[in-house]
């Protein structure tokens, strides 16, 4: 029961699935409880399997805290292995965290001889998802034939999320970097095969070496947005000035610091191919003659602003796709909020306008209300911004696609 008070309590993510966490003889077996407990807290329920060398180095108990479920330590009469991953199993997808050398070379050559690798090659055997997330020191990782068995069960279809190399170690990764790709793993891949352009926070205009005009954003709905759609099968490209540093495969992150940066950056980008562009950046209207040397203080300062080109206006020189555009007032109610956006959506062509009133909230706090306006409907959210970037992605999907 005490699990039910952390079950769902950061997202619904993961809602209703049931993960089986394999958990392998690597040092790296310590950060499994934070694992399953963070898993949980995405709303999934989550059933661990240990191999005799993975209890040398945590006790089963810690894990059986950490799930709320019996731990898996051999295969029974139950035949655990077949009730979770046979034709008609119960288990959503087999995550092997930490996976030694040695389970991974078993499991690609058919060898199976612990709890962990019977619950694979069942798996494999049912076409059920595998994530596999490598630990042991780097000169393991770089002995060829543990290479070639990473790239065979790649070849299947095994996901294998690359370790953090550091102090001469493939690292675990973070915990949140795992979790985002059991997500994907989950999620259905209406983007797959789709290159998506974000842009996520503020710019930063300079007065003087150490002086800029900027503003409140905090970068995270264009963060939410750009894993969003990376959950959904989407190569993502994300040009922000506040990177999240999440290193996740097919997640490209640019840092940028001003308004032109960013111009820049997307332009750059475009040119690579471009399916989708969402333009949810907070980019300074205006820019300003920069000194080079610290403004000397004084009681009165008179800046002279110049427009800045509107970034949307410059990709509409280049590219003809679909635009996701925002559109952020204050003081307004909500019939002027959604005058101005419709306004905003038939100037620049958009497919769908994103709209709020940030007077209060939305930008720089956890949560929103938006109003989202396609061309077929307009509708509100509210909420944590993961949740409304998940809404707004679904109502992309069914009004725009």
């Amino acid at each position: 029961m005490h699990l039910e008070k952390i079950r769902g309590k950061k997202s619904r993510k993961l809602e209703g699935k049931l993960i089986v966490l394999g958990v392998t003889g690597s040092i790296a077996a310590v950060e499994c409880v934070k694992l399953a407990r963070e898993l949980a807290r995405r709303g999934a329920k989550v059933v661990a399997v240990m191999t005799e060398a993975a209890k040398k180095i945590i006790n089963p108990y810690a894990l059986e805290f950490a799930t709320g479920n019996r731990v898996i330590t051999e295969i029974t009469g139950e035949i655990e292995h077949v009730k979770y991953f046979g034709a008609d199993g119960i288990a959503d997808l087999f995550l092997i965290a930490p996976a030694t050398a040695n389970t991974i070379s078993k499991i690609a050559n058919g060898i199976d001889d612990t709890p962990v690798t019977t619950f694979a090659t069942t798996a494999l055997g049912s076409g059920k998802p595998i994530i596999l997330v490598p630990a042991m020191h780097e000169a393991m990782l770089k002995n060829k034939f543990v290479l070639e068995n990473i790239q065979k069960l790649t070849s299947l279809g095994i996901e294998v999320v690359d370790p953090k190399f550091e102090e001469g170690k493939a690292k675990f990764p973070d915990i949140d970097a795992i979790c985002l790709y059991v997500e994907r793993a989950l999620y259905p891949k209406e983007f797959d095969g789709k290159r998506v352009i974000v842009t996520a926070g503020p710019t930063h205009e300079q007065i003087d070496p150490i002086r800029f005009i900027s503003n409140r954003s905090s970068g995270m709905m264009g963060k939410e947005l750009a894993l969003e759609f990376w959950r959904r099968g989407a190569e993502v490209v994300l040009i922000t000035s506040k990177p999240s540093n999440l290193s996740l495969q097919k997640f490209k992150e640019i840092k940028v610091w001003s308004v032109m940066d960013m111009l820049k950056a997307v332009i750059g980008e475009m040119q690579r191919g471009c399916d989708l562009f969402v333009s949810s950046a907070a980019a300074s209207d205006f820019v300003v003659e920069m000194e080079s040397r610290k403004i000397k203080t004084s009681e009165e300062l008179t800046l002279k602003l110049k427009a800045a080109p509107k970034i949307i206006k410059e990709v509409r020189k280049i590219y003809n796709g679909k635009i996701i555009g925002f559109k952020a007032e204050t003081g307004l109610c909500e019939e002027e909020l959604l005058k101005v956006a419709k306004e905003k959506m038939i100037a620049d062509s958009l497919s769908m306008v994103v709209a709020n009133d940030v007077l209060e909230r939305g930008m720089g706090t956890e949560d929103t209300k938006v109003g989202v306006i396609t061309q077929r409907s307009v509708e509100w959210f509210e909420g944590h911004k993961s949740f409304v970037a998940e809404k707004i992605v679904e109502k992309f999907i069914k009004d725009c696609l």
